[in-house]
């Protein structure tokens, strides 16, 4: 970890230069550019709220907020491990070429993501302006820890992309049953108190850091309470340490991976 804080200083202005290069590049790919990124989230909002409080009469009032909470960060999550899984293979030419170290490209679209995943925020909070406070600058501590297990989880997967193409492919059909798993349609609290339920599974349920961090998301932005900053500082270390062992993972591989790509 040490390590790459040093590459990452020693090479700060090219790095800077690449994030804002995403970021400009994933605005220009679509015609309404950031407002895109606003209008996704609603419309994923909108097409759920139909659905669940509409057509199956669940989800109790202001459902629309609690959903669109667990969207957006639920999205910087899925957007963010894909496209990390593809931060080697498809930078080939920097690999090889200009020497930036090959981590720092990993995490360089979970960056561009969350300043995405901070508007998306933005925009839970001013719309639940009654709630909304100083105490809301907290989601950000939340969303930085979607982005810390988002950066190991893409280490691992981007070495295995090298090593296996279909890897981006099986992935999207991994984060669809992890969207089914993760409390975003609906509060972990359904699964936790379901006496249908087996002990074994619920404790699985919250083996997922999600679960717990889906949650504070809506304690923070719905309900104007903090979180536990005790879990907090235990999930922190177990993302550090996911991606401690995907660095390590890097470093044992990395001659063969810039070969590969």
């Amino acid at each position: 970890m040490i390590r790459l804080l040093r590459e990452i200083a020693g090479r700060r202005d090219a790095l800077l230069t690449l994030v804002q290069y995403n970021l400009k590049s994933t605005v220009a790919t679509t015609r309404l550019g950031v407002v895109w990124w606003l209008i996704d989230p609603l419309v994923m909002m909108a097409i759920y709220y139909f659905l669940v409080r509409i057509v199956f009469e669940r989800g109790g009032p202001d459902y629309h907020l609690f959903v669109l909470t667990g969207i957006v960060p639920w999205q910087y999550f899925a957007r963010s491990v894909r496209m990390a899984s593809r931060g080697i293979s498809s930078n080939r030419a920097l690999v090889r070429q200009v020497g930036l170290p090959i981590a720092a490209m990993v995490g360089t679209p979970i960056a561009v993501q969350f300043v995405f995943g901070a508007i998306g925020i933005g925009v839970v909070a001013a719309w639940n302006y009654d709630v909304t406070g100083l105490h809301s600058v907290a989601a950000l501590p939340l969303l930085l820890l979607v982005g810390a297990f988002s950066y190991g989880l893409g280490l691992l997967l981007a070495i295995c992309e090298v090593h296996w193409s279909d890897t981006n492919a099986i992935l999207g059909y991994v984060l669809r049953i992890g969207f089914l798993l993760s409390p975003v349609l609906y509060p972990a609290s359904r699964v936790l108190e379901s006496a249908s339920i087996p002990d074994a599974a619920k404790l699985v349920y919250q083996l997922n850091p999600l679960s717990w961090i889906f949650t504070s998301f809506r304690d923070v932005l719905l309900d104007g309470r903090a979180f536990d900053w005790g879990m907090y500082g235990i999930l922190l270390l177990a993302a550090l340490a996911l991606i401690e062992i995907g660095l390590v993972c890097l470093r044992l591989q990395g001659s063969t991976l810039v070969k590969m790509s």
